[in-house]
């Protein structure tokens, strides 16, 4: 325990077990933007200088840029895109993940938006009464009657990037 040296909130850093992983779940959500720069700023400084694992769970996609190296998106519990960061922003190949980045507002307003906005219709389903074949099928605009039946497997695409669709 490191009790000594003041941390950047103002208090004191401790890591009292040394957890060889770090489980951040929405770790900046609700807080103000200075609060929330020196958060970003510490789960930084214990990747970088502590080697710390960590997984992130975020809905911020800033927060996920910053932090992460891969990334993998879910849908009702299963995984539908995993990849780099690099990767799966600048070419989501799962209509869920298109449809989720593409809700992502532009910083500047003044700035046209990078693509169209995909609306997802209809509502999801159940979690506990979920549909036959591929979970997100009900939802997505690319959907087969195959899909009704198959639940597909991750498919590699390109060297670190699986996608489970067989559309994608």
């Amino acid at each position: 325990m490191n009790e000594g040296a003041a941390g950047p909130l103002g208090g004191r850093e401790a890591r009292p077990l040394e957890p060889k992983l770090l489980v951040a779940d929405e770790p900046t959500s609700a807080l103000d933007l200075s609060t929330r720069s020196e958060i970003l700023n510490l789960l930084l400084r214990l990747q970088e200088d502590a080697g710390q694992a960590m997984i992130l769970i975020s809905h911020d996609v800033t927060t996920i840029k910053h932090l992460s190296h891969r990334v993998a998106v879910m849908y009702l519990g299963r995984v539908v895109e995993e990849g780099t960061v690099g990767d799966l922003i600048s070419e989501p190949r799962h209509p869920y993940t298109q449809a989720l980045l593409s809700a992502v507002p532009e910083p500047d307003p003044m700035t046209p938006r990078r693509g169209t906005r995909i609306v997802l219709t209809g509502d999801p389903p159940s979690p506990i009464d979920l549909p036959s074949g591929c979970r997100f099928r009900t939802r997505c605009p690319i959907a087969t009657t195959e899909c009704a039946i198959t639940d597909p497997p991750l498919v590699p695409i390109g060297e670190q990037h699986v996608v489970p669709c067989i559309r994608a």
